[in-house]
């Protein structure tokens, strides 16, 4: 059976993090300046140097593609374990480098054991995440990836829009089944590590620039 449990409903809340993340993305691109005062976005922080590709409007909404990197995408990801997960995700950092790495401690047979997990990213067309498990260390327990990744499934409480499946060897990060406040939306459109280049279209419905 496909492990794909999804925990907690975190996913409709006002998410701090995301608001963050648009921020710093947005505080030094002054032709969009407007929107974030219209959304209430603005507010104190590092500013974020970034670029913006193309802004296209249909069916009323607005669609911009932003471009960031690994060091930018590593702080937000790490403000958001912060933040919103608190005592969920304690001891846990995520860094970005060659491939997505997830670092912390599991409870393996009673016994809280140092892991690392390996995963690389793949966008998918729909714009979601998967992040696929290449390698994992596990103190010094010789586990396949598929039970590590169960066992990380059962002790770690995820928003469902963040979902683990175990058989699969793969992490889904739901874009589609995430909105902002007002409907924003996001949708992944390239990682290229290597190049460090990452891409997302942030997509505002015509409510929320009203």
């Amino acid at each position: 059976m496909t492990d794909t449990r999804g925990n907690r409903t975190t996913g409709q809340k006002r998410s701090g993090w995301m608001w963050a993340f648009i921020i710093l993305l947005l505080i030094n691109i002054g032709v969009i300046i407007w929107l974030a005062v219209q959304l209430n976005i603005l507010s104190e922080g590092d500013a974020v140097q970034t670029e913006t590709e193309e802004i296209v409007a249909a069916d009323g909404a607005m669609d911009f593609e932003l471009v960031t990197d690994k060091a930018q995408v590593n702080r937000v990801v790490n403000l958001y374990l912060q933040e919103e997960l608190d005592d969920r995700f304690s001891g846990y950092t995520v860094n970005i480098d060659e491939l997505v790495e997830l670092e912390g401690a599991l409870n393996v047979f009673g016994f809280d054991v140092d892991f690392g997990l390996y995963m690389e990213p793949l966008v998918m067309d729909d714009g979601n995440l998967q992040l696929r498990a290449q390698r994992i260390q596990l103190g010094a327990f010789d586990l396949p990836i598929e039970i590590a990744l169960n066992i990380l499934n059962q002790q770690l409480d995820l928003p469902e829009w963040i979902r683990i499946n175990s058989e699969e060897a793969f992490i889904l990060v739901a874009f589609n089944e995430f909105s902002l406040e007002n409907d924003v939306q996001l949708q992944m459109k390239r990682i290229d590590l290597e190049a460090d280049d990452i891409r997302l279209d942030i997509i505002l419905p015509e409510d929320a620039i009203k």
